[in-house]
């Protein structure tokens, strides 16, 4: 959700960054052919040549972004049938994942809350109740972090921002302008691990547990993302308070009206209506196991699946009135609106899940996670759960979120399989660490549309989110070490 459209667009100029940019590309271009063939046709004694060299042309594509992610993803499954690793049914069959149609559901979901403007009323609610310059702060960075939890990070990013730009001071070198930036950018990119629908690196989580068979529930997801989040908000609001020296006392710079009067539109409530269906269905297995109706706690787990719940959800906007009146009355979400949601990154998605089915097929996956546990000498479940979470998050400074979890969860999963430990806390670490680009403007499209708006430099990003990544490392493994055991999940 947050990946290539927003980050072109943010550095589109001729700024060093947009240069390094435009020159990484091109050699990645060159470059992934290359390194396919040394290294498919090197002499290692490999599970797979032909698979190695077809996820390392895609890796190095996606790493250096030389063509678009969801172009590599769908040469993937081209590649994966011309070199005879899957008949045509198993490798285009990853494009219909059922996990993949829970992120098309959320996001008609999210595209109607666009539209209508229920983003810019939940924002401007948020931001409206607070009192001096540390208030707003922590004001943004909780709005940033609920809706980017229903909404993508980068959406939730383009919302936020102007809301924030209005109360900072006009000159861009005012360090609460620099603040309240980052707090959105960071803090749409912590909230997204609340949830499995909150950014598509989760899915890559769940859909990698899912094929081993263990089953990780809107519920169980939350009750690891929800607190591990709140927790990195805490901090993050208070790196940033105290890196830009934001003060309790510290009026803000202006008094800036935000709009959030006007009266709700039809489309308003229509949302809404779709998404309390949604989180309903969503919970309802789970509350049902409460009950002692053993009978309907099996039905609804096995008919009411999350993919479901969503594309019921998703469906309900076309619907439910939500534009006009009489004749010229349209639905809450209209087929050209749905258009636009990011079926780009459900492409990325299914590349992703494809190159992970045939690691495991061929043996590729566990043979890597048998060689780098001998290698780095890896063997417990906590010490394979920070090896792969300080992978993900060094990745994802480089490439994108997306890019990087749909490498690190199979491979954490292999990895942990082939040690003989427990896998989900290694695959969460591996795809929560992915979200954690906080450095560089290129690492998510939060980060780029941060520096889009001039008021953040490279330098103060690399200071403050270096800081960031080594607490969020910690947090990680903390909450993982904490949580896991009392799930039974270790």
């Amino acid at each position: 959700m947050e990946d290539s459209d927003e980050q072109t667009d943010a550095l589109a100029d001729d700024t060093p960054g947009a240069r390094f940019e435009r020159t990484k590309r091109r050699v990645g271009l060159v470059l992934g052919p290359v390194l396919a063939l040394a290294l498919g046709l090197a002499p290692f004694g490999s599970a797979s040549p032909a698979l190695i060299g077809l996820m390392v042309l895609c890796v190095t594509w996606w790493l250096t972004e030389a063509l678009p992610p969801a172009v590599v993803a769908l040469m993937a499954a081209v590649g994966a049938v011309v070199l005879g690793l899957a008949t045509p049914q198993v490798a285009f069959a990853a494009f219909g994942t059922p996990l993949l149609f829970l992120f098309v559901g959320s996001f008609f979901i999210a595209e109607a809350m666009r539209v209508h403007g229920l983003g810019d009323r939940i924002g401007a609610l948020v931001a409206r109740r607070a009192r001096g310059r540390l208030s707003f702060l922590i004001a943004i960075a909780v709005a940033a972090f609920f809706l980017s939890m229903l909404m993508s990070n980068a959406a939730s990013t383009a919302i936020l921002l102007p809301i924030a730009l209005a109360m900072a001071p006009a000159h861009r070198g005012d360090r609460f302008g620099t603040a309240l930036v980052l707090v959105v950018a960071w803090g749409a990119s912590i909230g997204g691990l609340g949830t499995p629908v909150g950014t598509p690196p989760n899915g890559f989580g769940i859909n990698e547990l899912r094929q081993r068979g263990l089953e990780l529930g809107f519920v169980e997801w939350m009750a690891i993302g929800v607190p591990m989040g709140m927790v990195m908000l805490v901090g993050l609001v208070a790196i940033v308070a105290a890196f830009y020296g934001i003060r309790p006392n510290q009026p803000l710079p202006r008094d800036v009206a935000m709009t959030e009067a006007r009266p709700w539109s039809r489309g308003e409530k229509a949302v809404v209506i779709v998404f309390c269906v949604a989180i309903i269905g969503w919970l309802a297995p789970t509350i049902s196991s409460l009950l002692p109706s053993a009978r309907a706690t099996a039905w609804l787990a096995k008919h009411l699946t999350e993919e479901v719940v969503a594309l019921t959800a998703g469906c309900l906007l076309f619907v439910l009135p939500g534009h006009g009146v009489g004749k010229a009355r349209r639905p809450a979400l209209t087929w050209s609106e749905a258009t636009r949601i990011e079926w780009g990154v459900i492409l990325l998605f299914g590349g992703g899940v494809l190159l992970g089915t045939l690691g495991k097929s061929t043996g590729l996956a566990e043979q890597w996670g048998r060689e780098l546990v001998d290698a780095t000498g890896a063997s417990s479940t906590w010490t394979i759960t920070a090896l792969v979470t300080a992978t993900s998050i060094i990745l994802s400074e480089a490439t994108s979120n997306t890019a990087t979890a749909s490498m690190m969860a199979p491979l954490a999963g292999a990895l942990a399989v082939a040690a003989g430990a427990a896998p989900i806390p290694a695959v969460l670490g591996a795809t929560m660490g992915a979200s954690f680009g906080f450095m560089m403007p290129i690492s998510t499209a939060p980060n780029a549309m941060a520096y889009a708006t001039r008021r953040v430099t490279v330098g103060q990003m690399v200071r403050t989110g270096i800081v960031f990544d080594v607490i969020g490392f910690l947090l990680i493994i903390a909450t993982l070490r904490v949580m896991c055991p009392l799930m039974g999940w270790t």
